[in-house]
């Protein structure tokens, strides 16, 4: 009893140590994720707001080019003819709002200023044009200047004539003031025009008239902080955005849920096995006492048999159930395998991780479900029900493909789609998931290279045929007679129970009201199931 006890605070130890690694791996594992898509969408955001910049430049860039190539536009930069101003910017004809400008700046080849137009928000004005020419002389690439402690779009367009030719004869600057507000709109939390300077950029955008952007990110625990550097012009410009980091504070609610789920199970797990032991030892401990005081009594001898008898009976009640659990077991950690796997080599996505999620979670409800149906395996109550025969083949194929995969071996199908059985659905499919796995099992032990099963169903005009079929080599003849009894089986010790042809063949012929049996194959066996057909 004190090993015993030791063995027991040895078990919890490692399994607290198992539920700590588990919560820690999981928990970066997942957040990673999330960090990733939370990344992707700034990123689109990012692409928007430099959309939005090279929209307002394209549209300032078109309505700068049609003044300057125009005729009137040409001739009036040597004549200085006050008749062009007042047609084109009097009072109910062009206006700088109308444009959507801030200013207009008509100058010759020398810079000499021949004509401006301002909005009245501006000050300084002649300061302000001296600025901009002084600034954006040297440069015909559409920018974005700072003048007077403003920014302003600015393109500068070449006067020619409308067909192109002749030289040019003068320049017009175009601009329109950046509001942050409204190029901001609804993108950002926060947009704002910065001072600070990077020298490492995460990654570079380039867009069709500015030139190319810098982006630096910067984690904080509630913004993703995006430095967009403009590159290539005199007066650099930074622009600062902040991204509210509301997928990854739900991702972490998220991930702490499914991993107290997760954690309250396999506790609620292992206290079940604790108390089973505790009560097999409790159980031992009274039987002794029984036999050592009562060995002389018949009656007390029949209550002993009773006893072991019923502890027999839960004993081959826990084989069964932990021969029903194995394989979903056995699938759930192929599956963690293969997502660590798939995400080691770059190609984890979110629906990869969504399928695994669902297999996952059919496994977990399929073990749940069993634990019910062995419950309730002997009781006459059990509701029976019509079932499509493809669907239920398919949900014991679901749980064994992962593995099938893994091992390299093909599973072939033909199945007939419209049949419909009548009994108990989830019993029959365990009842294919039993047969599976002995068939990948006896693949594996005898190494069989070109691995097969193959699965058929349809009906005859008495009967529902489903068949299993493998390579394996077939099974010895003077064992083939034992494969269905109770506790028989050819596997090591450890590895089989010899439990599952037998509750294969209790729940087809004795609940089911069908048949089982073998038939020789070339190099290997056919597991032959017949099932009543259903009367309309």
């Amino acid at each position: 009893m004190q090993n015993y006890l030791k063995n027991k605070y040895l078990i919890l130890t490692l399994f607290i140590l198992y539920l700590i690694v588990f919560n820690l791996l999981t928990y970066n594992y997942f957040i990673n994720d999330f960090k990733k898509l939370e990344n992707i969408e700034n990123k689109k955001r990012i692409y928007s707001l430099v959309e939005k910049i090279d929209n307002e430049i394209s549209n300032l860039y078109r309505t700068s080019n049609d003044y300057a190539a125009w005729d009137d536009t040409y001739d009036f930069i040597v004549s200085k003819d006050r008749k062009y101003i007042f047609e084109n910017f009097r009072e109910n004809s062009s206006t700088l709002e109308g444009l959507n400008l801030d200013f207009m700046i008509f100058v010759d080849k020398n810079y000499n200023t021949v004509y401006s137009i301002l909005s009245s928000q501006i000050n300084n004005k002649n300061k302000f044009i001296k600025d901009t020419i002084k600034k954006y002389n040297k440069d015909n690439t559409p920018t974005i200047l700072k003048i007077n402690d403003n920014f302003y779009y600015t393109v500068k367009s070449n006067i020619l004539k409308s067909d192109a030719t002749g030289k040019i004869r003068g320049y017009i600057f175009s601009g329109r003031e950046l509001n942050i507000q409204e190029l901001n709109g609804s993108l950002f939390t926060k947009l704002e025009i910065s001072k600070q300077e990077q020298t490492n950029s995460f990654y570079i955008l380039k867009t069709k008239l500015l030139p190319e952007f810098d982006i630096y990110n910067k984690y904080t625990n509630d913004f993703i902080i995006s430095n967009i550097q403009l590159n290539n012009i005199k007066n650099k410009f930074f622009l600062k955005s902040y991204f509210k980091r509301s997928l990854f504070h739900k991702s972490k609610e998220q991930i702490y849920i499914f991993n107290s789920i997760i954690s309250v199970l396999f506790i609620i797990l292992i206290f079940l096995i604790y108390s089973y032991i505790i009560y097999q030892e409790r159980q031992k401990i009274e039987l002794k006492k029984k036999v050592k005081e009562e060995i002389d009594k018949q009656r007390k001898q029949e209550q002993l048999l009773i006893q072991q008898s019923k502890l027999a009976a839960m004993g081959e009640m826990i084989g069964n159930i932990a021969h029903q659990w194995r394989q979903p077991l056995n699938a759930l950690g192929l599956i963690l395998q293969n997502i660590h796997f798939t995400y080691k080599i770059g190609e984890l996505n979110e629906k990869y991780l969504q399928n695994s999620v669902d297999k996952a979670n059919m496994l977990t409800k399929n073990m749940s479900k069993t634990i019910d149906d062995f419950r309730n395996f002997f009781k006459p109550n059990k509701e029976k029900k019509e079932f499509k025969i493809t669907h239920t083949v398919e949900k014991a194929i679901k749980l064994m493909d992962s593995t099938l995969d893994n091992n390299e071996i093909t599973l072939e199908k033909d199945m007939q789609n419209d049949i419909i059985a009548y009994g108990f659905e989830n019993e029959f499919s365990q009842s294919i998931l039993n047969i599976l796995s002995n068939a990948k099992d006896a693949l594996l032990e005898n190494n069989i290279k070109d691995a097969k099963i193959k699965i058929r169903s349809y009906k005859t005009n008495s009967d529902i045929i489903v068949e299993i079929e493998d390579n394996a080599g077939g099974i010895d003849e003077d064992i083939k007679n034992k494969i269905f009894e109770p506790y028989f089986t050819t596997k090591e010790e450890g590895k089989g129970t010899g439990i599952g042809l037998y509750m294969t063949k209790t729940i087809i012929e004795n609940n089911m009201k069908g048949k089982i049996y073998t038939k020789d194959v070339p190099n290997g066996i056919c597991f032959v199931i017949t099932l009543p057909i259903l009367e309309d």
